[in-house]
């Protein structure tokens, strides 16, 4: 006579699992409620121009605008919480999602979606009105806001997609998706900025 243990020890792999993602999901809510910090990271490489004044000297930076390991550490701090955000496959890496992982990565896109649109209004947050800007529209102010945001809102319309195609999509297609926009996009970002968009705003409205 024999006895089946595959019921419980089913049952027991199932429990660790859950266990397990509740952990991870838990680790990556952490993370974003502190995402503030690699967000204002990324930002200080960018140089902003100054509305007030036209011409030279109307750039300031925090951080030299070349990419160094700090920049790089916080990217992919970045990416690891987009991806511990999606929680674990239901059965295996190719198979769909779980629910909870779904609604976890739903809000973390809100989340990222919100720290982006904080980090940049926070940066301009002590912007001149419009009567003391050198040009109309305090140019080009307003114009680096929507460029400083476009990473950050990318990335967390894609984790909300992914998120509403929990059920259409393999867990590891959710999961690399918005860590591709992210990177992809902080990377060519920060190209532009330093190599086209800078010269366009140090210049007049064309």
């Amino acid at each position: 006579m024999t006895t089946d243990v595959s019921g419980p020890l089913a049952s027991t792999a199932t429990r660790a699992r859950r266990w397990t993602e509740a952990a991870l999901l838990l680790l990556g809510a952490i993370g974003l409620i502190c995402l503030v910090y690699p967000t204002f990271v990324l930002l200080e490489y960018l140089p902003q121009v100054d509305p007030r004044l036209a011409g030279h000297g109307n750039v300031y930076a925090a951080r030299p605008p070349e990419i160094d390991s700090r920049w790089i550490i916080n990217a992919l701090i970045s990416a690891l919480l987009l991806i511990l955000v999606a929680g674990l496959p239901v059965r295996r890496p190719t198979g769909s999602g779980s629910l909870a992982g779904a609604v976890a990565q739903g809000i973390g896109g809100l989340a990222v979606g919100f720290w982006a649109l904080a980090g940049t209004a926070i940066l301009n947050l002590f912007n001149p009105p419009d009567e003391a800007c050198t040009y109309a529209s305090c140019w080009p102010m307003y114009e680096q806001i929507a460029a400083t945001l476009a990473p950050g809102v990318l990335t967390a319309i894609t984790m909300i997609v992914m998120a509403l195609l929990v059920n259409r999509l393999a867990w590891w297609i959710r999961a690399l998706v918005p860590v591709v926009v992210w990177l992809g996009t902080v990377l060519i970002q920060h190209w532009a900025w330093t190599l086209y968009l800078l010269d366009i705003f140090q210049g007049p409205p064309r």
